[in-house]
């Protein structure tokens, strides 16, 4: 087995010692289309950021999801819980559609007017990589492109698009909530008055107290609820927290020059390797 690969080894010196020309003519030829393309093509450069949603506990109101529980969901009020799984399975069911919101056509033509069309659309949903973190609760949003800047822009203008589009949403979710809740604190007045008078009447019925327990807790509850949303309403509609912005200064450069020297150095030794034995085979045809 040795004395035969020794006889190829020589073999293979031999045909490349013969056909010195046609291996280095072909090896010059795909080094130098391999460093052209190295060097002259535009390097790919990544900007990231990193969001998630707000964690205010003093929001978290399970009894409103009793009363209202599409409008609290559509408030993204979230429902209080002591195990941390729990509120992070909410919070990661709230950022898991992150990807097609960002896909949508409403945010993609907003960034596409931010950047004033500078890319295509097309080109706009190539560039952008978007992963949940599920264990954390949080988004990466990643964009390259072929100069800093443009990875830089596209990740803001992405950023501030969908927090707008998102605080837009929250907006009107919160005016519908704040609409249905004075009709009903009203509703719940009336009807604790009409509780008390029959009490004061002298219908000592224990069902009617429970009645009155009922209602009390219910007016509580709503007219609470108004009063954080009155007082607190950027609370309510910025929820989309920015935990790492982009950075122009953070713009990093993706391009792997050493990998493609080191590819364009083997492709090359390969095909003239090839070329090499492809002259020797034709040469000894006609011989």
């Amino acid at each position: 087995m040795q004395n035969i690969a020794e006889f190829n080894l020589k073999s293979l010196f031999k045909i490349l010692s013969k056909r010195k020309i046609a291996f280095f003519i072909t090896f010059i030829i795909v080094l130098t289309a391999g460093l052209t393309f190295t060097f002259l093509v535009s390097p790919e450069y990544n900007s990231n950021s990193q969001i998630t949603l707000t964690d205010n506990e003093i929001f978290y109101n399970d009894a409103l999801y009793e009363y209202f529980p599409d409008e609290a969901n559509n408030l993204w009020i979230i429902p209080s819980t002591d195990v941390r799984m729990k509120r992070v399975d909410y919070i990661t069911g709230k950022l898991d559609p992150i990807n097609s919101e960002i896909r949508s056509d409403v945010i993609l033509n907003n960034t596409l007017a931010a950047l004033k069309d500078k890319i295509t659309k097309n080109q706009l949903i190539k560039s952008i990589n978007i992963s949940v973190d599920r264990w954390n609760g949080n988004v990466v949003i990643e964009s390259y492109a072929r100069t800093a800047d443009m990875a830089y822009n596209i990740s803001k203008s992405i950023l501030d698009s969908y927090i707008n589009q998102k605080k837009a949403e929250l907006g009107d979710a919160y005016n519908a909530l704040l609409e249905k809740l004075d009709p009903e604190i009203e509703l719940t007045r009336k009807e604790i008055s009409a509780l008390e008078d029959e009490i004061k009447n002298g219908a000592a019925d224990p069902a009617l107290s429970k009645e009155l327990d009922t209602a009390f807790e219910k007016y509580n509850v709503l007219n609470t609820t108004k009063q954080n949303m009155v007082s607190n309403k950027g609370i309510f509609i910025d929820r989309i927290k920015v935990i790492e912005p982009p950075e122009l200064i953070n713009v990093k450069n993706t391009s792997n020059y050493l990998r493609n020297i080191s590819l364009s150095l083997v492709a090359a030794f390969a095909i003239g390797i090839i070329s090499a034995f492809t002259v020797n085979y034709y040469k000894s045809l006609k011989n």
